[in-house]
């Protein structure tokens, strides 16, 4: 008989809307799948480590939900620069030559008024302790050295203006981020898992970048920015033996293709409407730091129910070929044990007759 599959799940970043994922967890749990490690990049990185840690993925299921309704009411956004912060926003909404251009005024504007400014100095405009009391709360590390194997993505820079001005340059087409690196998480010190997430979800200018291992890393997903590398992070559970991977995107036309990877067998869960919960020019930076009870109960939502949709289908094939198999070892059986009965009464007549 063919082997078990053994089941990756891959969780991709994007910031608050990685409460999809606490839905796209129940879906996997509604429809008895299994999960045998995890991988994440930035805000899944996170979600992966509340899962890998869970006794099962029932329980996993209901912390997400909980933190993500913790988060719905206590936003872990916590300005300490406003003026980095508006100006962060504004880069977010500008692309190309356009966003280095506001960056650079930006920067100039705060140099007169006196005011530091992410990128000079490597100062980031939020403080990253919510997330640490939240981590602190919700992820218990003993329980974690014991639980799935889990894989982050980080990117190797300072986390300030020259990481995010890789992404601009790759955002034009003409060139393309380094690669990001893939950590199994229980491979580090304990001292250093926490920052090892904490630096995968380290978005540049926003979050300070953190040493892990000698070295300094900030968000995953900057790495191989135009085909999504670092962001939907799949190798590393490829090469610890998977041959089945789901993966989850938090945007609806993910550059990442599953036929870069023709020797896997591959289940998406890609987005079935937008992700998007506000319009205008900061629409896209109000999703990405929108921790409000709206927008993530309808992205958990959103989640559960693509789920069922993308993968439903399939886990029924699966369950079919699976009823189909085990009736065909039942019939290889019975006629086995006819035969055995055969020879057996062949050989007593025989015995009879002399």
């Amino acid at each position: 008989m063919r082997d078990e599959p053994k089941v990756g799940l891959v969780l991709s970043g994007g910031g608050a809307k990685g409460a999809y994922q606490a839905g796209v967890v129940k879906g996997l749990v509604e429809m008895g799948a299994q999960v045998d490690m995890v991988s994440g990049a930035s805000i899944g990185a996170l979600n992966g480590a509340i899962l890998a840690c869970s006794s099962s993925l029932t329980e996993a299921a209901e912390r997400l939900e909980n933190l993500w309704m913790t988060l719905a009411n206590e936003s872990p956004v916590s300005a300490k620069n406003p003026i980095g912060t508006l100006s962060y926003l504004a880069l977010l909404a500008a692309s190309g030559l356009e966003g280095r251009v506001v960056l650079l005024v930006a920067q100039q504007a705060a140099r007169l008024a006196g005011v530091s400014f992410p990128g000079i100095g490597d100062q980031s405009v939020l403080c990253d302790k919510p997330l640490q009391a939240l981590m602190d709360k919700y992820l218990d590390i003993k329980s974690l050295a014991k639980g799935l194997p889990l894989y982050v993505s980080v990117f190797e820079g300072n986390g300030g203006l020259r990481d995010i001005a890789k992404v601009l340059a790759a955002e034009t087409g003409f060139t393309d981020t380094p690669d990001s690196r893939f950590i199994h998480v229980q491979s580090l010190p304990i001292t250093e898992q926490k920052d090892v997430l904490l630096a995968s979800a380290a978005l540049p200018l926003l979050y300070r970048p953190r040493q892990v291992s000698g070295r300094l890393y900030s968000d995953g997903g900057q790495g191989g920015w135009n085909r999504a590398q670092g962001n939907t992070p799949i190798t590393p559970l490829l090469n610890a033996g998977c041959n089945m991977v789901i993966v989850t995107h938090l945007s609806d036309g993910s550059s990442w293709s599953r036929h870069d990877f023709p020797e896997a067998t591959i289940l998406e869960i890609r987005p079935q409407s937008s992700m998007a919960r506000d319009t205008g020019l900061l629409g896209g930076a109000k999703d990405l730091l929108g921790f409000d009870a709206t927008r993530i109960s309808s992205w958990i939502e959103q989640g559960y129910r693509d789920t069922l949709d993308c993968l439903g289908r399939v886990m029924k094939a699966v369950k079919v070929r699976n009823e189909l198999r085990s009736t065909e070892q039942i019939l290889k059986d019975s006629e086995q044990r006819g035969a055995d009965a055969d020879t057996s009464l062949a050989a007593a007549m025989s015995r009879l007759q002399t």
